[in-house]
């Protein structure tokens, strides 16, 4: 039996770009997408640096494009901008599902837009252990005791918790608001508790990719079957325009290197093999470790579980380059890629569901009486039957169909990866089999 290739859940989380309006279709406004025939939404009041915002809607109100036009005068972030500049965004549940980068690429075609630049492009990659092993919890307060030292990026911010059992650590970013890449490990599992959407989307594709099992609860059975709810944590890089050329390939010829930049172009993160070759370019230059060892009377010193063991004698550090590597990822280890056709939109959960839910969990748990339990475990099923709808996609009914049916047999107990069973529901659905 040969092991599976792991199911790599990298994606796109934030795309913009620059644009100029064509002469010929200028002004493309709220007013002329709505001539067009599109649903728009627009704001009442633009932003400090934009007159007009507004977002075009599919018929069920979900935003799928976000436009920012008409730049105002007198603003220093604005400098050279011409009458025609606009701003393009994806709204986030949009960058989960089919080709983001095409579907940009369409839209700006059918209005003739002039593509100038990305301006902000996010490249997510999640997970609940490194390639290593190592826990991302127990790795960050390991990292901040100074047992590794990161190369590049030396401004940090760090947030967590501080209470008597100890400080625990659920987010560590490097770089500054103004580099051109900026870096982000948190606990993503957190985030969306505690936010004001739990991105169902999101859930969906962990769920795909098997990092969970149950998007309504958050759980994964373990090896024994045992229920729990794993921490997922995301290594995020966010590049902005000025990235452009961040890219450099190294070609060796004899004895000389000759050094080529990329340019920054959507090119580069068209596909789910070319968003982990980036993830990973970006990775080995600006998620790169050290192991800490230091130098005593120019020996080197050993560092046991997190403590140098040394005699009184004064220490040095070595020498970073002569550190060895804190390994996390395996990028040379084989690997696949799950592709949503549609991903669910973003859709409010139902807090008296969550309420009721709870106590009534509470309930049972505080009787012993077969029947009330009974009683309850038919409702509490019927609730989250509800709420695994707002985890079923909008758009294609057979892609809809499909994951309504792969997410009945996993929450029924199916213990198989979610994407085996959708691969054996999509073949039954092309063979009128369901």
């Amino acid at each position: 039996m040969t092991d599976k290739k792991p199911l790599r859940c990298v994606n796109i989380d934030w795309l913009e770009v620059y644009v100029l309006e064509s002469n010929d279709e200028y002004p493309c406004n709220a007013d002329y997408f709505r001539r067009k025939g599109y649903f728009v939404k627009e704001r009442e009041y633009g932003t400090r640096v934009y007159k007009e915002m507004f977002e075009i809607q599919d018929e069920m109100n979900n935003p799928l494009i976000e436009i920012r036009r008409n730049p105002a005068s007198g603003q220093s972030e604005f400098n050279g901008l011409l009458p025609q500049s606009s701003h393009i965004r994806l709204p986030n549940w949009m960058l989960y599902q089919g080709n983001p980068i095409d579907y940009l690429r369409q839209f700006l075609l059918r209005h003739n837009y002039i593509f100038k630049r990305i301006y902000r492009i996010d490249i997510c990659y999640d997970f609940e252990r490194f390639d290593s092993g190592d826990q991302p919890a127990r790795f960050a307060r390991r990292y901040l005791q100074g047992i590794y030292r990161k190369i590049n990026q030396s401004q940090l911010t760090a947030h967590g918790s501080d209470s008597w059992t100890g400080t625990k650590y659920n987010s560590l970013s490097w770089g500054s608001p103004s580099s051109m890449v900026s870096t982000k490990l948190y606990n993503k599992t957190l985030e969306l508790r505690q936010g004001k959407s739990d991105k169902p989307w999101i859930k969906t594709c962990w769920m795909l990719h098997g990092l969970i099992d149950n998007p309504c609860s958050m759980t994964k059975a373990d090896t024994n079957g045992n229920l729990y709810h794993p921490e997922i944590w995301r290594v995020e890089f966010s590049m902005k325009s000025e990235a452009d050329g961040w890219l450099v390939i190294e070609m060796q010829n004899r004895k000389k290197v000759h050094k080529q930049t990329i340019p920054h172009r959507l090119e580069l993160f068209d596909t789910k093999d070319k968003l982990w070759a980036r993830f990973r370019n970006l990775a080995e230059h600006y998620f790169h470790f050290k192991h800490v060892e230091y130098l005593e009377d120019g020996v080197l010193t050993k560092v046991e579980n997190g403590r140098i063991v040394h005699s009184d004698m004064e220490l040095r550090p070595q020498r970073k380059d002569r550190c060895r590597d804190k390994v996390l990822f395996k990028f040379n280890e084989p690997c696949e890629y799950m592709q949503l056709v549609a991903a669910p939109a973003s859709s409010p959960k139902n807090s008296h569901d969550d309420t009721l839910r709870r106590r009534l969990q509470e309930y049972r748990m505080s009787h012993a009486d077969s029947k009330i339990r009974q009683a309850c475990d038919i409702i509490l099923e019927n609730i989250e039957k509800v709420e695994s709808l707002r985890y079923v996609p909008l758009g294609d009914p057979t892609e809809r169909r499909a994951l309504m049916l792969t997410l009945k047999q996993k929450l029924g107990g199916d213990e198989r990866d979610a994407i085996e069973i959708l691969a054996e529901v999509k073949a039954l659905l092309d063979n009128d089999l369901f």
